[in-house]
């Protein structure tokens, strides 16, 4: 079976593509507009598999030092995550993960 074979049944198994593209971060910076538990209740709400624990460490984190990340993953995602969060009236940016 050739590599390529392989790395098309894997990607059709897992629904995920095997890619060289270096990851991004998704940025939660602190704003004064939300309230710490909406905040929690919209990256459990926007983000697949987010727990109200994790939730509730980013929110506090982003709240201390400015900032946190939220996701890292391939840029199209990240800017779906984006778009999403903006929507719900989260203050978001991207940049490349290092």
């Amino acid at each position: 079976m050739s590599a390529t074979k392989i790395g098309k049944q894997r990607e059709q198994r897992t629904g995920r593509k095997n890619s060289t593209e270096p990851p991004w971060n998704v940025l939660l910076h602190n704003d004064w507009d939300n309230s710490m538990p909406r905040v929690v209740l919209i990256l459990k709400k926007v983000l697949p598999g987010m727990t109200i624990g994790r939730a509730t460490r980013i929110m506090y984190e982003a709240h201390s030092s400015g900032r946190a990340v939220v996701k890292r993953c391939h840029k199209e995602l990240a800017e779906l995550y984006k778009e999403r969060l903006q929507g719900e009236g989260l203050t978001i940016s991207l940049e490349p993960a290092e």
